[in-house]
């Protein structure tokens, strides 16, 4: 096989995997009261979630959850990210596709505040918010 028809192979490839994927993508979270996770009974999720946008920010930056409740975080970026955060380990292996939402884990101890960022690619912070629990 040549070079260019390596190259047209993965092409089409890609486009198919691509194609198969925007049936699935997710459109960010839409829940209006905490609810259980799917993923664990014992935990609650709370109502109000993070969209990380196109623009570089996170809506809402700033939310306040009681202790025990999960966050889900919305990847509307375009991008691929991954969360950091120095002061609060919820924030660990929060890494996104595009379009991929997902729960953090429940927060805990009520009483910290977790600030969050992710980087670009010159290392500038992006979606910059904090989550204070309760």
């Amino acid at each position: 096989m040549t070079g260019r028809s390596r190259f047209g192979a993965l092409c089409v490839a890609v486009a198919l995997a691509t194609a198969a994927c925007e049936q699935m993508t997710p459109t960010g979270p839409s829940a209006s009261r905490p609810s259980l996770a799917s993923d664990d009974s014992t935990s609650l999720v709370f109502s109000q979630g993070v969209t990380l946008n196109a623009d570089n920010t996170a809506t809402p930056s700033s939310m306040s959850v009681p202790a025990g409740y999960k966050v889900t975080f919305s990847n509307q970026s375009g991008r691929m990210l991954l969360l950091h955060s120095t002061d609060c380990w919820e924030f660990n292996y929060m890494s996104f596709t595009v379009g991929m939402v997902k729960n953090t884990p429940p927060f805990s101890p009520g009483g910290k505040t977790c600030h969050y960022w992710a980087n670009d690619s010159n290392y500038q912070k992006i979606f910059v918010g904090q989550i204070t629990v309760q």
